[in-house]
């Protein structure tokens, strides 16, 4: 049998302990110095997570409620992953993948909002979703037909990220190429602080769209049957 090279390599060890040195200083940087703003609004975009994944277990009727409907399988397929992996890529200076995050869970909240209200007869969410993709594919739409408001942060998040022939940039600054973790500088400051406002923002559209969910819940089902003649 032909011996086996080692599992891992010698550039294998040395990117992980470029990673741990990442993690451990940018952790420091983050939770007492200039990225602090940013790591609480990431945290309480976890803790609202588990906030609107209560709620929604607190409906009953777990399996109809999921088999039926997209925006609970958003809080679970979509928010639950990404809002995690954002944690993760902001200790380890990822600052461009950030911001693509950022992006995916605004338009997918948009998107699994509009299938549920547009097509709420449908009996499995994903019917809905495969109904809403053929009626309109642009998820910048259906963000703005969900709030308005948010469009300017969605163009801010959609401008410059990537580019093949370049380096990722974001907003006006350069960023480094998001493959390979960094440690957190002054210099990466504006770019945190613009971090934190997106944040802060899709946060604010979260609440404001999980309450409008609801509601159309709730008075769909107090509506009494119709009545037969």
């Amino acid at each position: 049998m032909p011996v086996q090279g080692p599992l891992v390599s010698p550039v294998d060890v040395d990117v992980l302990r470029q990673v741990n040195m990442s993690l451990t200083r940018n952790l420091d940087f983050c939770q007492s110095g200039d990225g602090s703003k940013a790591w609480s609004e990431v945290l309480g975009l976890r803790e609202d997570f588990k906030s609107h994944l209560a709620w929604v277990m607190g409906l009953g009727h777990l399996s109809e409620t999921f088999a039926r409907h997209a925006v609970p399988n958003y809080l679970v397929r979509v928010l639950h992953p990404l809002s995690q992996s954002l944690r993760v890529n902001l200790l380890l200076g990822m600052l461009p993948d950030c911001f693509l995050e950022v992006r995916a869970l605004t338009e997918q909240l948009a998107r699994a909002f509009q299938a549920d209200l547009k097509f709420s007869k449908e009996a499995s969410f994903t019917s809905k979703l495969s109904r809403l993709d053929v009626r309109e594919p642009s998820l910048y739409k259906l963000t703005g037909e969900t709030d308005t408001s948010v469009l300017p942060l969605l163009s801010e998040l959609g401008h410059g990220w990537v580019r093949m022939d370049q380096p990722l940039t974001g907003m006006g600054a350069s960023l480094p190429v998001s493959a390979a973790s960094t440690t957190y500088t002054t210099r990466d400051v504006p770019e945190l602080l613009r971090l934190t406002s997106a944040v802060k923002r899709f946060r604010e559209l979260l609440s404001k769209t999980m309450s409008q969910w609801s509601s159309k819940l709730e008075k769909k089902d107090s509506t009494p049957p119709s009545k037969r003649s």
